[in-house]
Formats: structure tokens, C-alpha cells, sequence
């Protein structure tokens, strides 16, 4: 069950009057109603989750299960040992047992192998089938961020059991995020909630320009990038740098479409999801770029991974070190392949490149912000550098192996021949202009504040319409969200 397939539709339908029509005719009293209404909405994440294996629900309940015991007794403890070793214990448990074993398992003992093979002739441990659960490293990063804080006090810990199995399971951000954390979700779970507080245009607004994303232009390129990226030494260097653009903009587009319809379903039922894409394409720099992309895992790794490091409070070249080993823990977040420790490895590289570029010259203004006649053109010039940079490490993210992602990457630079087909164009071509279009008026929108409210009552009378546009442009088949592999 996805965002953009009909049985989401039907299920989030059951979910949203069952919550706002049935449970407020049944039940007068407001404390009995909140209590009913929050195990309802946990068996139904955990239905949404189990649909696509039972198994996962049972995984996701051990690790809630095992946060929930240690929040509990680090809450009740006093001595400082016993603290760090309770911590240790959640660490170690969702880390290594839960996420290292079911995501990262396979990868460590193939890359083993890969060296013990030809000197043994064996190979030293056993691969294992093992099914990995979608959005894993979603939901344990984020029961992570309960007991870290808890540890340093900064939340107290959650009493009700049930209040914190929802925090975990909370249906339209556990399979790809947004990433939550206690400290701003859990506050929402003890406020009551009223149908007329609910934003209607705006969560509606979000749910369909996410679909729009997905579902209409994601998975309408989804057959040429899947084409390009199978047999890269198969086609021309042009293509292949089609590739590459499109490869980036689907993943924005995937990713960014799903975070979309999870702020706008989680909206609907009266909570609030924190943003997590802010026009990534309109960044003139490498650190601009990552503030806005992925905006709650950078958060996640800033609070939980660079500052601890000492973040900026340290010297120059451990700063450096401690932007480049965040972005290589993003990588090896992200999957569980070579490729993807590559591609947080670059990504780090290019951000202490940027660092670097900062030091030798401190005093240099941001000349895009001035009114010099090469603003325009300098801006320009610095987004085009920045996003060739990211489609060049996308390579990397989105290539199906080690291997294909450097016959790519060879491709390009050397200027190899091959196949190149006028629809690959036409591909990169539309999807660009929505991409800019889309990045353009939201600019005008958000950030220059130039957006101009349209009636309500012409608004929900051109939503039949809009829905069957985008029932009519959505492809035949639907695609799995890329980010429920990780």
C-alpha cells in the first residue's frame, strides 16, 4: 500500500471518518475519546505497515518495546553509569541487532567474502536471505531520538505506552519520513484535536502537489532512467548525462512527493509533520543545497552526530572532519552498498572543499545578492556548478551496482558512443521545465512572500477537475517510493 495507489485512498478514508465522525458521535467524554482515538490510530499504522509484510510489525514493536523500557528507566535513574550503559544498551540494540542485522548484515559479509574468497577459496560467512523492512532506518533513527533525549534530559520520558508506540508507528511518515522527533511530536499526542482546526486547502494543496510529484512526473520518467541506468555502456554519453539529471530529479521528486503527502495526510488528522524539501535547485552552494534537501535527517545527524563531535566549537580541520564524516554517515544511512558510502563520502568531500574555498577568502560577499549587473548570470553560474554536482554523486545513488555507476561516470567523460533515443530528450526536457517551474513560483511563494490566496469556494470547485487531470496523467503502473529501501 503506497500514498499514490487507490487502497491508500480507501484506507486513509476509513482512518479519517472513523477519527472525525464516528468516535466524536460515539464517545462524550473528551479524555476516553483521545485514548480510543490514539490505540485506533496505532492499529491502523501498524495495519498499514503489516501490509506489506506481517512480519514487520512485530520488528517495529521490539525496538518500540525496548525504547519505551529504557526511556522508563533512564527516567527513574540517578547514577550517571547505570545511564550510559542504559543508552548503550538502546544503541547497541537498534543499531547493531535491529538495523545493522536486517539492513547491513548481507553487505559486511559480502564485502568479506569478497576478500576472504580468492585467498581461502571458502568464503568466510554465510549470506542469508533476509527481507529487509521498509523504512527501518526511518523509524529507528527515530526511536533513537527518544532515548537520546531522554539521556540528556532534555525530554522527560513517556509514561503511556501506547502515546509512544504511536510516536514510532504514526502511519503517513513510517515507511519515508519526514523524521520526527519526540521533543515535537509527542507534545501533539496531548492536545486535543477539533475537525475546524484543520487546514483543509493547505493539506489538500500538499497531498495532490505530491502525487503531482510522484506520481505523474516521477513515475512517468521512471522507464528511461530504469533503461539508461541497466546497461550504461550501452548508450551515449548524452544520454547517460540525461541520466544522471534525471536520476537526481527523480529521487527530489520521488522522495520530496511522498514527504508532500505525508505532511498533508498526517494534516488532515490534526498533526503536524516538519518539513523536509525547500527548493533544493534554487542553492548556489553545497552547504545550501543540504540545508534544504532531506531537511530532517540533516537535523537528525546535526543533533545527534556533528554536535556531539563537537561541531563547530572545534578547530578548523576537525570541523572539516566533522562535516565530511556527517555526510558519510548520511551515505551509509541511505544503503547498504558501496555506492552509496561513495556517494556520502563525495558529498562530504565537496563540502570541505566549500569549507576550504570559505577560509581563503573570508571576506567575500554573496555578489548573487547585490544589484550588479552579473548577479543574474553569477547566480546562474554557481546553481548550474552546484547542481552538476549533485547529479554526478546521483550517479552513484541511483546506479544498480559499483560497477555500472564508474562505466557511467566513464561514459560521460570520455565522450562514448552509443545509443540515444529523441524520448530520452523529450524526458529530460519536461521534466526539467517542471522542476524549475514548480522550484520558480515556489521561490515567489515562500520565500519573497508574493503569493496571492485564491477564493475557497473556486478552489474546491476546480479540485474534481484537478483530480481527474491527474488521474488521466498518471502512468498505468505505479512505482515503489525509492526511499522505501532505506
Amino acid at each position: 500500500m503506497i500514498f499514490s495507489d487507490f487502497e491508500y485512498f480507501v484506507f486513509f478514508l476509513f482512518v479519517f471518518f472513523t477519527v472525525w465522525y464516528v468516535f466524536p458521535t460515539i464517545f462524550s467524554n473528551q479524555s476516553r475519546e483521545t485514548r480510543i482515538l490514539h490505540i485506533f490510530l496505532l492499529i491502523s499504522s501498524y495495519f498499514f505497515y503489516m501490509s506489506w509484510d506481517y512480519r514487520f510489525g512485530a520488528l517495529i514493536l521490539l525496538s518500540t518495546a525496548i525504547d519505551y523500557y529504557v526511556g522508563l528507566k533512564l527516567s527513574g535513574e540517578t547514577r550517571e553509569k547505570v545511564r550510559y550503559y542504559l543508552l548503550l544498551f538502546s544503541l547497541i540494540t537498534n543499531l547493531v541487532f535491529i538495523l545493522g542485522f536486517f539492513k547491513y548484515y548481507n553487505f559486511l559479509v559480502t564485502s568479506i567474502n569478497t576478500v576472504t574468497n580468492p585467498l581461502f577459496g571458502a568464503d568466510a560467512l554465510p549470506v542469508l536471505k533476509i527481507i529487509l523492512p521498509a523504512g527501518i532506518s526511518f523509524f529507528t533513527f527515530q526511536s533513537l531520538s527518544y532515548t537520546i533525549d531522554v539521556y540528556r534530559k532534555e525530554i522527560p520520558a513517556e509514561k503511556d505506552f501506547i502515546r509512544f508506540a504511536l510516536f514510532v508507528s504514526f502511519f503517513p511518515q513510517l515507511v519515508a519520513g519526514p523524521i520526527v522527533t519526540a521533543r515535537t511530536f509527542m507534545p501533539q499526542l496531548y492536545t486535543p484535536k477539533k475537525l475546524e482546526d484543520i487546514e483543509f486547502r493547505v493539506s489538500i494543496r500538499f497531498f495532490m502537489l505530491g502525487y503531482f510529484k510522484k506520481a505523474v512526473l516521477s513515475d512517468m520518467v521512471a522507464p528511461t532512467i530504469d533503461t539508461i541506468y541497466a546497461d550504461p555502456s550501452g548508450h551515449h554519453a548524452y544520454a547517460l548525462l540525461i541520466a544522471a539529471a534525471l536520476g537526481g530529479i527523480q529521487v527530489y521528486l520521488d522522495f520530496s512527493g511522498y514527504s508532500d503527502m505525508a505532511i498533508g495526510s498526517a494534516m488532515l488528522l490534526g498533526y503536524k509533520l516538519p518539513t523536509n524539501f525547500n527548493l533544493p535547485f534554487l542553492a548556489t552552494s553545497v552547504s545550501g543545497f543540504w540545508r534544504r534537501w532531506h531537511m530532517t535527517l540533516n537535523s537528525w545527524l546535526r543533533d545527534y552526530i556533528y554536535i556531539p563531535m563537537g561541531g563547530s566549537r572545534v578547530t578548523s580541520v576537525r570541523r572539516k572532519f566533522n562535516l565530511w564524516f556527517t555526510m558519510f554517515v548520511s551515505g551509509v544511512w541511505h544503503g547498504a552498498q558501496w555506492t552509496f558510502v561513495f556517494w556520502g563520502s563525495l558529498n562530504g568531500f565537496f563540502y570541505f572543499l566549500e569549507e576550504v574555498w570559505k577560509e581563503w577568502f573570508p571576506d567575500q560577499k554573496n555578489e548573487t545578492e547585490t544589484k550588479h549587473w552579473y548577479a543574474a548570470p553569477l547566480w546562474l553560474f554557481q546553481n548550474l556548478l552546484n547542481s552538476s554536482i549533485f547529479f554526478l554523486g546521483a550517479v552513484f545513488f541511483r546506479s544498480l551496482t559499483w560497477e555500472n555507476a564508474w562505466i557511467h561516470i566513464r561514459g560521460i567523460f570520455t565522450f562514448q558512443a552509443g545509443q540515444i533515443r529523441p524520448y530520452m530528450w523529450k524526458d529530460f526536457l519536461w521534466i526539467l521545465f517542471f522542476l524549475y517551474l514548480g522550484h520558480i513560483i515556489g521561490y515567489f511563494i515562500f520565500e519573497k512572500g508574493k503569493g496571492k490566496q485564491i477564493p475557497a469556494s473556486l478552489e474546491f470547485a476546480l479540485y474534481p477537475i484537478l483530480f481527474l487531470v491527474l488521474n488521466l496523467a498518471t502512468p498505468e503502473n505505479s512505482v515503489p517510493f525509492i526511499y522505501f529501501q532505506f
